[in-house]
């Protein structure tokens, strides 16, 4: 059972109204403190509870989040008027706009991707240029269904890359994106067998989803998942 505040607020909400007042997606918090986000989205899920430590780390380094609102529940989120948050704001400037592939768009974008696509057809998502930073031709792509729960929740946003074709055959221990035949899928590929029996079988991280075995020339796409972008807190 989660612990309330005297406003009635569990840590997980209040450290979630903190999140969404200071803009920043789960994986950029993660990255300013140096711990890993599934922490931190296991914290939002409630199967874990914050330390001491870690509401120290947010609090050191986000000035402008009220301690009397993480620790007690008494608004605001942030303090008013603080300078720090313009330091705050100065620092997350840079924003880059990507190509976004939502669910409701999979079955066309599988239907014109060797038909000439074009991905200025899309609609765009706002991502942190830091996050995109050395990617080519980066896209964000939605999670359908929890075949690769837990790591993917469906719902969740993902960067990926796109994969040239001559180096599809090396692509292996990572999670990737692949059309092939009508199917939009992110699967795992453990052991890449393109070259040596010309299919690759790719796998679910839900033991539920299973896998499936893919002959080469039903490939039509593949894109290496570089990261998680936001995931929705179950």
């Amino acid at each position: 059972m989660k612990k309330e505040d005297e406003s009635g607020l569990s840590i997980q909400e209040r450290l979630k109204e903190v999140f969404e007042a200071l803009d920043l997606s789960i994986y950029q918090i993660a990255k300013d403190l140096d711990e890993n986000s599934s922490k931190f989205y296991n914290i939002l899920n409630g199967r874990a509870k914050p330390s001491y430590d870690t509401i120290l780390q947010l609090l050191n380094h986000y000035p402008q989040v009220s301690a009397d609102f993480l620790l007690r529940g008494i608004p605001p989120v942030l303090h008013p008027g603080n300078p720090s948050n313009a330091r705050l704001l100065a620092e997350q400037t840079s924003y880059q706009e990507v190509p976004y592939v939502p669910v409701k768009f999979h079955a066309s974008f599988v239907e014109t991707y060797t038909q000439g696509f074009r991905y200025e057809e899309l609609e765009t998502y706002r991502v942190n240029s830091e996050v995109v930073k050395n990617l080519r031709s980066p896209v964000i792509l939605e999670i359908s269904g929890n075949s690769m729960t837990p790591q993917l929740a469906d719902g969740a946003k993902v960067l990926a890359t796109p994969i040239d074709q001559g180096d599809w055959m090396y692509q292996s221990g990572g999670v990737f994106a692949v059309i092939y035949r009508d199917f939009f899928v992110v699967k795992r590929i453990r052991e890449n067998e393109l070259l040596t029996k010309h299919y690759l079988t790719l796998h679910s991280d839900n033991p539920l989803g299973g896998s499936v075995s893919v002959p080469a020339n039903e490939i039509r796409g593949i894109w290496r998942i570089a990261s998680i972008v936001s995931s929705p807190v179950e």
